[in-house]
């Protein structure tokens, strides 16, 4: 999937020929359907056996490579199993989490990283204080806990927490829980830390200046105001200095996560156009751009999404494909990719036909909120469907 140049206007930034080629790929593949002959089956966790509560709403994997995690709506307990043991499991009170927490795990394993998740939507066209807490996994204990920020990061050597809320970028450290300073007073809504620890992006709003720099929008004096009211550029800091090393040459719609990948190579750019200033006829739409992630240089690739949530999305164990969360007509899909090419190779459809391997009226569908990990053979991903996981062998 090829990119193109970087357009002059907002409007055309915020529905790409990139997105749009995209995006009509999908509705096409949607139209063949998908194949009953794929290997799946649908696990219960702890042998649940009623309908009473626990959606799971977040997936991940320890960095052991042998513990799956699983968040839940409301008041349910975190819970955890050893990988193809789903039977095993340990339960952690992590508080109430009314629509449920996105939890990752920390670059040991030592911590979980919670951010709270919404039932309706996630603000597309306004930025929305949200609850994030630091846990401790071995005691259950939170060492972190603030509800007015945009967004958060751990450090991978797992001692600062990276705020970013309305006054700005704070550090955290979390031994003393000291809050301090970095001279970087600007708001935005995305935050990450790089995988060596060494550089940190931010998703702001832009200054004239800043725009001015952009090479597709010089000397475009309709694109320039028009950016200003809804674009977002994304600033990469040095982490020991906080001084900024690089902005990235491409205007961005809203950003709601920034993320390094596990292999220290790319940077992830998920945003979503303003539903009603981007002229964008599926208000779903969003998208997952692509960044060098030492030089900030843009990649020729890009995912899209039509998810109604904020998507899910992850690299497999050997760094080749790149998967996301969808949605087609009627039905949550996860979309298979290949990383390098940024060409859609596979897609598993959470449908009906799911719900003809579901053997007791306990089994509870998904609610739309669709989370997924690959699993370390290289073979299987698990993904979330109500009270079940699927296990999907997208490598037979």
């Amino acid at each position: 999937m090829s990119t193109h140049a970087p357009a002059k206007g907002l409007d055309r930034l915020s529905f790409p020929a990139l997105i749009a080629t995209a995006v009509a790929g999908l509705l096409t593949l949607a139209t063949c359907g998908q194949d009953d002959g794929q290997v799946y089956r649908i696990l219960k966790v702890g042998g649940q056996e009623t309908m009473s509560g626990y959606l799971t709403c977040w997936l991940d994997l320890a960095p052991d490579q042998r513990t799956i995690g699983l968040s839940a709506t409301q008041g349910f307990p975190y819970r955890s199993f050893p990988l193809d043991q789903e039977q095993n499991v340990q339960e952690m009170d992590i508080g109430n989490w009314y629509a449920g927490s996105r939890a990752r795990y920390s670059s040991s394993g030592k911590y979980l990283l919670l951010q709270q998740l919404f039932y309706l939507d996630y603000a597309p066209n306004k930025d929305r204080p949200i609850k994030y807490e630091v846990v401790e996994v071995a005691s259950g204990k939170t060492v972190f806990s603030m509800d007015d920020l945009f967004a958060a990061a751990l450090t991978p050597d797992e001692s600062t927490v990276v705020t970013l809320g309305k006054d700005g970028l704070h550090l955290v450290d979390l031994n003393s829980g000291k809050r301090s300073t970095t001279g970087v007073e600007r708001t935005g809504n995305a935050v990450a830390v790089s995988t060596d620890g060494q550089r940190i992006a931010v998703a702001h709003r832009p200054t004239k200046t800043e725009l001015e720099a952009l090479s597709g929008l010089r000397n475009d004096k309709d694109a320039l105001k028009n950016a200003m009211k809804v674009g977002q550029l994304v600033t990469v800091y040095d982490l020991a200095t906080l001084k900024p090393l690089h902005t990235l040459d491409e205007l961005f719609d809203k950003v709601f996560r920034l993320e390094y990948s596990p292999d220290g190579q790319d940077l992830w750019i998920h945003a979503k156009p303003h539903t009603r200033k981007g002229g964008n006829p599926n208000p779903n739409q969003c998208y997952v751009s692509v960044a060098d992630a030492r030089s900030g240089d843009m990649r020729r690739t890009a995912f899209p999404s039509l998810a109604q949530y904020e998507p899910d999305f992850r690299i497999s164990t050997d760094g080749k494909l790149f998967a996301i969360g969808s949605k087609g007509n009627k039905f949550m899909e996860v979309h298979l990719y290949e990383r390098a090419s940024g060409l859609m190779v596979d897609r598993f459809i959470l449908s009906y036909r799911l719900f003809e391997k579901m053997a007791t009226k306990a089994e509870f569908p998904s609610d739309g909120r669709l989370s997924f990990v690959f699993l370390p053979d290289g073979e299987r991903m698990l993904m979330t469907f109500g009270n079940r996981l699927i296990e999907w062998t997208y490598k037979p």
